[in-house]
């Protein structure tokens, strides 16, 4: 048994070499593929660099006082080069406030790359290598079928499963070749570069679950491309169910599906959201305001009878106020705190429903799941959207309790006016300016976690093709 499955792959093997289609694939993967990433190297170094000087125009035009407005940007993501992601969508900065209403900034788009567009790794093995793969294997059970080959080969002392298993790792190893060589060649690029530490302890593991990725997704378009070239009568029959398959599965389910979401479970937009979100704070500070003024006057009427106005030299007044105070800014606080969140949590939830909506509808795709996980790794995917906003609230949080806190300016409001003074101690007032320091992207064992479903769906995908195109050739005609 195994000596003619041995002579089977030998002779897929040296076929596969001499053959045109191995010397493209060759071509294509030793050009593009360390190109992509030269250029991808040179994008980081430059989004790298417009990082720092972000962060160094923040820290020479900030000064700690109380109307400041400290900010923390999100560093760009070494393993970027292998995967665009998200892109614009990532969040490019968190925008503090004394008042506790942070907003997220997101990098402008760069309308040339918008236009021309922007190749890289996860690009050229979801694209374009798969479209190679479709078409080392189109042929293979239907082309020799016509070329009489097949039906020579098990005419001799050969299980067809022998020659579906040749088939598949003699054309697959072959194909494999270039690939890796030139993922080597790629990373070698990377490290001479001198800009990304590729090899570090942090960021190969990652590079190395991305390969294994890439090679499961690869092995399962040479099944689909088999399977294919079992059902098909001839090979121009063949390619064509091929590439219209290769189009529904990379093209239309992956751009329809977020339409489809949408229609399933609609959602308002992110402006509309952000309204909601203003008009809340806005009617709870306004009864804020109107407690205060109320309060105000009660005890100035109180102590002082007759008297107009605010005066600051009115210690007993301001005493009193500032001591009954208190309370009634803290239940606003919690108020607005409280509201808040379940407007938030409402909002990302229901946002979570349609994105979970319009990802099972996707992951109808193979395509789809080799992107999702090629920007999940890469550090720019959604993992590390939502993470970059948790971590934008946990900075807000950190930066009202060390530094607003410290600077708040007290209001006595009267029925006409209001005076402002400064409360707390100068002395206890903070002098450094706060940065989002030592930020980390989400971790591999996490995305790992959030993402073993696509992982396991690519896994999936391969054994489903493969026992289609194994049953499909048991029943192939040879004749």
């Amino acid at each position: 048994m195994e000596a003619p499955f041995k002579t089977l792959v030998i002779r897929e093997i040296q076929g596969a070499i001499i053959d045109f289609r191995f010397w493209v694939v060759l071509a294509l993967c030793l050009s593009i593929i360390p190109l992509s990433f030269y250029v991808s190297v040179k994008n980081y170094s430059q989004r790298l660099s417009d990082y720092q000087q972000e962060v160094q125009s923040y820290r020479d035009r900030t000064s700690v006082h109380s109307h400041m407005a400290a900010e923390g940007v999100h560093p760009p993501s070494p393993l970027s080069i292998f995967s665009q992601g998200l892109g614009n969508k990532i969040p490019y900065k968190v925008i503090t406030s004394n008042d506790g209403n942070y907003g997220i900034e997101y990098a402008k788009p760069d309308n040339r790359q918008d236009l021309l567009g922007e190749i890289d790794f996860a690009f050229i093995v979801s694209f374009v290598l798969s479209i190679l793969a479709i078409v080392f294997t189109f042929s293979a059970i239907s082309g020799d079928k016509e070329s009489g080959v097949l039906r020579g080969t098990l005419s001799n002392a050969v299980l067809r499963r022998q020659v579906l298993m040749a088939k598949l790792f003699g054309n697959y190893l072959v194909f494999l070749i270039p690939f890796l060589f030139s993922i080597l060649v790629s990373l070698l690029v990377v490290y001479f570069s001198g800009i990304i530490p590729i090899f570090s302890t942090e960021l190969f593991p990652a590079v190395m679950v991305m390969t294994a990725i890439s090679l499961i997704f690869l092995f399962a378009m040479f099944n689909l491309g088999l399977w294919i070239s079992a059902l098909a009568r001839n090979s121009i029959l063949s390619v064509n169910v091929l590439l219209l398959i290769w189009i529904v599965l990379g093209l239309v389910v992956p751009k329809i599906s977020p339409i489809i979401g949408s229609v399933i479970y609609p959602v308002e937009s992110i402006g509309v959201y952000e309204s909601k979100k203003a008009i809340l704070r806005l009617n709870i500070m306004n009864e804020l305001e109107k407690e205060e003024r109320e309060l105000f006057l009660k005890i100035r009427n109180q102590l002082r009878p007759g008297a107009e106005g605010v005066d600051g030299r009115w210690t007993d007044v301001i005493s009193a106020y500032d001591e009954q105070y208190a309370p009634v800014r803290e239940k606003y606080d919690q108020l607005l705190a409280s509201e808040t969140e379940k407007l938030v949590n409402d909002y990302m939830l229901r946002c979570d429903r349609q994105n979970n909506w319009a990802r099972n509808i996707a992951r109808l795709s193979p395509v789809y799941a080799i992107n999702c996980l090629m920007a999940e790794f890469s550090g720019t995917g959604y993992s590390e959207l939502d993470h970059f906003i948790q971590q934008a609230s946990v900075y807000q949080k950190y930066v009202e309790q060390n530094y607003y806190n410290k600077m708040k300016f007290k209001i006595y409001r009267d029925e006409n006016g209001y005076m402002t003074r400064g409360a707390g101690n100068q002395d206890d007032r903070p002098t450094e300016i706060p940065v989002l320091e030592n930020y980390k992207s989400v971790g591999i064992g996490q995305v790992l976690q959030q993402n073993w479903v696509d992982i396991m769906l690519l896994c999936l995908y391969s054994l489903l093709f493969f026992v289609c195109g194994f049953i499909s050739f048991l029943r192939f005609d040879v004749r």
